[in-house]
């Protein structure tokens, strides 16, 4: 059982190759998870999401991916991810499952979001204006590295980062990106 609660708040330097080899391996995994399930006509997308989305971003050492379903399909795919490839799985609400897991040694938090759930698109959303913008990069790094020093509190850590997100939420509907959807005004 992978306790979404139980890591520490400690953060790496960016190790992003590696990264992103992690996240493609698992996106195979649940891609044919869901496959095999009969489920894969609900699937609309699948994202390298969070920290180690960005290159020369420090990172909890965990990969996140948001794995985009069908509205009213939620609880059915997460339940399949954790039957055939393991994990728990949390049941925020029906736009919103997580399911935490290891394979191999590495940590991967896999959200998975109805299309018509905001969650994914602010974490797309923000992980795009990070990878452009080497201001707010350099920021939201050095809030990250002050909020890690003082807390090990997972929600204090993601608390203390929200006006941050909701600027970087800011710099994307006001920027010329291409995100494929309506960039949600806030949290």
């Amino acid at each position: 059982m992978v306790d979404l609660h139980d890591d520490p708040v400690e953060l790496v330097d960016s190790r992003h190759e590696t990264w992103v080899e992690r996240y493609e391996a698992e996106r195979s995994r649940v891609h044919d998870a869901l496959k095999a399930a009969g489920l894969v006509d609900s699937l609309v997308r699948i994202e390298h999401v969070g920290s180690t989305a960005v290159p020369g971003l420090a990172a909890k050492d965990i990969v996140d991916l948001d794995v985009v379903v069908a509205d009213g399909t939620v609880r059915e795919a997460a339940a399949v991810l954790v039957d055939r490839l393991g994990g728990t799985r949390y049941d925020n609400h029906d736009g919103w499952n997580v399911v935490p897991r290891r394979d191999d040694g590495q940590r991967f938090n896999v959200h998975v979001f109805a299309e018509s759930d905001d969650g994914w698109k602010v974490s797309v959303a923000t992980r795009d204006v990070l990878r452009e913008r080497d201001s707010l990069r350099e920021e939201y790094g050095a809030v990250k590295r002050r909020l890690a020093d003082e807390t090990d509190d997972l929600g204090d850590y993601s608390r203390g980062k929200t006006d941050l997100v909701e600027a970087l939420l800011e710099a994307a509907r006001d920027g010329d990106y291409d995100h494929g959807f309506t960039v949600p005004e806030s949290v």
